[in-house]
C-alpha cells in the first residue's frame, strides 16, 4: 500500500484564491508604470521638446511614488483574499480615489514646488498659488482614479486567472489519480476462476505425487505473478515483455486445458521493441481463453500477431478459431461503449487513447470461419 500511495500523483494545495507571487507583482507594476513614464515621455518630446532629461528624472520619481501606492492597494487586496469578488471591486474603486489624490499631490510638489522645471509658472507668468495647486490636483485626481481603479482591475483578473488554472489543476489531477486508481484497480485484480483452477491443477499433482510437474507449475506461477505484481501499471512495456507474460498465462491456462488449447506467436522482430501500455494484451488474451477455449468442447488455437502496419504504426492482432455456436460474448454489454465493444475492450481503447491520441484503434469481432479477432492499432514507438 505504501508503495502505491507513492506512486499517486500529488495533489496540489486546495487554497481556493491563490496567492499571486511578489515577483509577478513586481513585473507588473514595472511595465504598468513603466508605460505610464514612456508615454509621458513621448508626449513631452513631441508638444514641447526643451528640458527632457529634467522633465524624465522627475516623472521616474513620480513612477515611483505610483507604484508605492498601487503596491498598497495590492496589498489591501490580498488581505481581503477570503472576500467574493463584489467586495473587492467596491474596495478598489473606493481605494483608487485617495491614491490618485496623494499621486496627484506628488506630481504637483515635484513638477512644481520641490524642483520646478527653469522657466515654468503655474499659469500667466505667475508663480503657483494655494489655489493652483487644488485646481491642479482636482484636475489630475480624475484622471489618475482611473488609473488606480484599472491596476487593481488587473490585480484582480491575475488572481481570477490564477484560480481558474489552479481548479484546472486540481480537475486533471484528480482525475489522474482516479484513473491510475482504476488501472491499479485492475491491474491487481486476479480472476478468481483462474487461480481457483490452478490451486486444483496444483492439488491434482501433488495427490499423484507428479512433484516435478508440481514444482514447475509453482515455478510458472511465480513467474506469472512477479511480472504482473512488479510491472507498473501506468508506464509503458515493451511488446517483448508483454508477449512473454502472456506466453507464461497461456502456458498456466494450458494445464486447465491440456488437450483443447493450442498457442501462436508470430511477432515481426523489429516490432518486438514497440512500446505499449502495460497490460494491454492481458484483458484480449483472458477473453479469449474464457469465451472461447471455456465455452467449446473442441480443439482452440490462440494467436497473437505483431507486425508493423502503413503509416509507421504498429498492429496487434489477438484472435482464436472457436466453433461458431460454442462460443459467447466478448463481455457484458455496455451502453456507453462504441458498438462491437464490450467493457473490456472498451477499456482498452480508452487506455490507447489516453496514451496515443487519436492515432489509435480498437477494432473487434467474429470471424467467418468461427472465432473472434480483435486487432489494436497505434504509433509505432521503439524503446
Amino acid at each position: 500500500m505504501a508503495m502505491i500511495e507513492e506512486a499517486m500523483p500529488r495533489t496540489p494545495p486546495t487554497d481556493d484564491y491563490p496567492r499571486v507571487n511578489a515577483r509577478v507583482i513586481l513585473i507588473a507594476l514595472t511595465g504598468f508604470w513603466g508605460c505610464f513614464v514612456t508615454l509621458y515621455t513621448l508626449r513631452s518630446a513631441l508638444l514641447y521638446g526643451h528640458h527632457q532629461e529634467a522633465s524624465f528624472v522627475r516623472r521616474v520619481a513620480v513612477a515611483c511614488v505610483g507604484m508605492a501606492l498601487a503596491w498598497l492597494i495590492y496589498r489591501m487586496l490580498a488581505w481581503l483574499r477570503p472576500s467574493s469578488l463584489a467586495p473587492k471591486i467596491i474596495w478598489t474603486a473606493a481605494m483608487s480615489m485617495p491614491a490618485a489624490i496623494l499621486f496627484s499631490a506628488a506630481n504637483f510638489l515635484v513638477f512644481d514646488v520641490i524642483a520646478p522645471i527653469p522657466g515654468d509658472t503655474c499659469a500667466h507668468g505667475l508663480p503657483c498659488t494655494l489655489h493652483d495647486a487644488i485646481v491642479s490636483i482636482s484636475d489630475q485626481t480624475i484622471n489618475w482614479s482611473f488609473v488606480f481603479a484599472a491596476w487593481g482591475l488587473l490585480y484582480l483578473s491575475m488572481v481570477a486567472a490564477m484560480q481558474t488554472r489552479a481548479a484546472d489543476l486540481r480537475a486533471a489531477t484528480h482525475r489522474e489519480a482516479a484513473r491510475v486508481a482504476e488501472i491499479r484497480a485492475l491491474r491487481y485484480q486476479i480472476n478468481p476462476h483462474f487461480l481457483f483452477n490452478l490451486l486444483n491443477a496444483l492439488s491434482t499433482l501433488v495427490i499423484r505425487r507428479q512433484l516435478s510437474e508440481a514444482e514447475a507449475l509453482i515455478g510458472e506461477i511465480g513467474r506469472f505473478f512477479r511480472y504482473s505484481l512488479a510491472a507498473d501499471p501506468v508506464a509503458d512495456a515493451v511488446l517483448g515483455d508483454e508477449i512473454e507474460m502472456q506466453a507464461r498465462y497461456l502456458e498456466l491456462e494450458r494445464r486447465r486445458f491440456p488437450s483443447r488449447l493450442n498457442i501462436v506467436f508470430d511477432v515481426d522482430e523489429k516490432v518486438a521493441a514497440a512500446l505499449t501500455p502495460s497490460l494491454i494484451l492481458q484483458p484480449i488474451v483472458e477473453n479469449a481463453v474464457k469465451h472461447g477455449v471455456g465455452r467449446t468442447s473442441s480443439t482452440v488455437t490462440i494467436a497473437i500477431r505483431a507486425s508493423e502496419a502503413s503509416g509507421g504504426r504498429l498492429r496487434i492482432v489477438i484472435e482464436d478459431n472457436a466453433r461458431p455456436g460454442d462460443d459467447g460474448p466478448m463481455d457484458a454489454p455496455d451502453a456507453s461503449a462504441p458498438t462491437g465493444l464490450g467493457i473490456g475492450l472498451k477499456n482498452v481503447a480508452d487506455r490507447l487513447r489516453a496514451r496515443f491520441g487519436a492515432d489509435t484503434a480498437c477494432l473487434a469481432g467474429p470471424l467467418p470461419g468461427g472465432g473472434y479477432r480483435v486487432e489494436l492499432i497505434m504509433p509505432l514507438v521503439l524503446a
